[in-house]
């Protein structure tokens, strides 16, 4: 019986490849293909906003963050009120080491967030906004 216990159990993960770890070249093939069909789907709607923000995270994957700030404004733009938008934006500019607009994009998340009364988000972004500020030395009125 234990032997046909471990028999189910390992059986498929050596069966079955994908379910252990992947190489680098194949994760960013995978990235990339998820790249190229974002992109496919906003040339047939233009307007999603979904989609914009969906290629900021393949692009975050890649490390392409220029590209992901590119998309999260995009899809700002097509939605003011994306609040995951606003904060994903904020840790972008964070990596980008630009303080002044990581705290721009985080202060409007956690506002976003406070309209949508999803407490725990806003609990996260004031955590993000306070070591934003201890980072970037920034004093803030009271």
């Amino acid at each position: 019986m234990i032997i046909l216990t471990i028999t189910l159990w390992v059986g498929p993960a050596i069966i079955n490849s994908n379910l252990g770890e992947i190489g680098f070249d194949q994760f960013r093939k995978s990235i990339n293909r998820q790249i190229e069909g974002h992109l496919r789907s906003i040339e047939e709607d233009p307007l999603d906003a979904i989609e914009y923000f969906n290629l900021g995270l393949a692009y975050m994957a890649m490390g392409q963050h220029k590209e992901e700030v590119s998309s999260y404004l995009e899809a700002i733009r097509l939605d003011s009120n994306y609040a995951e938008a606003h904060f994903n934006l904020a840790m972008a500019y964070d990596i980008m080491r630009n303080g002044k607009a990581a705290i721009k994009y985080g202060k409007e998340a956690e506002v976003l967030y406070s309209k949508l009364r999803k407490h725990r988000q806003v609990r996260k972004v004031r955590r993000q906004l306070n070591i934003f500020h201890k980072k970037y030395k920034v004093i803030t009125k009271k």
